[in-house]
């Protein structure tokens, strides 16, 4: 992977704040893979970056759906992986023609199909240091960690 950005939250507002200063760098057709434990603010993380897009309302985790599409300026697909067993059920829920659509993927439990992780694409890795601490990862996919056959 590339050069990791590793940063300390104290607090769910300091994490909005890094999640809100990474979206400024999202742009259509990016890929962004949370990984972390339950209860560890991936999907504070999503609602943060699409606040940060635009998205004015309610942005519930796609627990049971698997993926919520929200409209902003740009368009946010929010999918939750928790349930899925392997990269073949993905193909009922159609994750693939998402990655190089019109909007950002956020894909929460993404370590669940590194076999799809595509090149042009963020792992954020979240991991609690605390009861409200947060270390939180940020690193660019290489081409070559591409699961994702084109």
């Amino acid at each position: 992977m590339g050069t990791p950005e590793t940063l300390l939250s104290h607090s769910e507002a300091e994490t909005v704040a890094i999640a809100q200063r990474f979206a400024a760098s999202l742009r259509a057709g990016d890929w962004v893979g949370l990984i972390g434990p339950l209860g560890a603010g991936k999907s504070v993380l999503v609602r943060a970056v699409g606040h940060a897009l635009g998205i004015q309302t309610a942005m519930p985790s796609p627990s049971y759906t698997i993926l919520n599409c929200h409209r902003g300026r740009i368009p946010l697909y929010h999918f939750d992986l928790y349930r899925v067993g392997s990269a073949d059920e993905l193909d009922f829920a159609g994750l693939e023609p998402y990655l190089d659509g019109d909007g950002v993927c956020l894909i929460e439990w993404a370590d669940k199909i590194p076999e799809r992780w595509p090149p042009h694409g963020w792992i954020i890795e979240i991991s609690p240091e605390g009861p409200t601490a947060r270390k939180i990862t940020i690193r660019k996919l290489d081409v070559a960690e591409a699961g994702l056959k084109k």
